[in-house]
């Protein structure tokens, strides 16, 4: 009879997570270009004790819920690496036969995107709550227009719909 692997709590783990011997959790798994992946959490479940001074964050079996719904879906984990300001690039490159007027405004996106920290930040981190309160911060910090605000939600809204249509983020993100 074949014995069950069990956690330092006693509790069964399934197939893919394992236990190390400093008590975090990892899950491997196979992504969509055959890669192996690993996960690694402070708990099993979403009722498991978070171990003092660190960040909470989904549990092992949360997040391993969400890798499955993502690679049923065909999302590429991770958005792909992609940072916002690549992302913003990239859908700049596909946009052909413009006039020099509209590249002179999508270059002046990127620069914008280059000097903030959320030019930076990976797309699949990103949620729209932190775009809209970026673009709040250009308008009243920055003291930047009416125009200029239009202008770049005119540029990162439809990069950020690439991005949904190509499956590196999900619909929801």
């Amino acid at each position: 009879m074949s014995e069950k692997r069990r956690d330092n709590r006693n509790r069964i783990l399934r197939e893919g997570e394992y236990q190390r011997s400093d008590g975090r959790y990892w899950f491997r798994y196979i992504d969509e270009d055959g890669k192996k992946k690993n996960v690694y959490r402070w708990r099993l479940d979403k009722n498991g004790p978070m171990p003092k001074g660190k960040k909470r964050e989904l549990s092992l079996t949360e997040r391993e819920k969400q890798i499955e719904a993502d690679l049923f879906d065909h999302i590429v984990t991770n958005g792909g690496n992609y940072t916002v300001l690549e992302l913003v690039e990239k859908y700049m490159s596909l946009k052909t036969g413009v006039r020099h007027n509209t590249v002179a405004g999508y270059k002046t996106v990127i620069n914008v995107l280059k000097k903030e920290a959320f030019g930076r930040q990976r797309i699949d981190k990103v949620r729209l709550s932190d775009a809209k309160a970026w673009l709040i911060k250009l308008q009243q910090m920055d003291g930047r227009g009416y125009s200029s605000i239009h202008s770049i939600r005119g540029v990162l809204r439809p990069a950020i719909q690439m991005a949904v249509d190509d499956d590196l983020i999900g619909p929801d993100s």
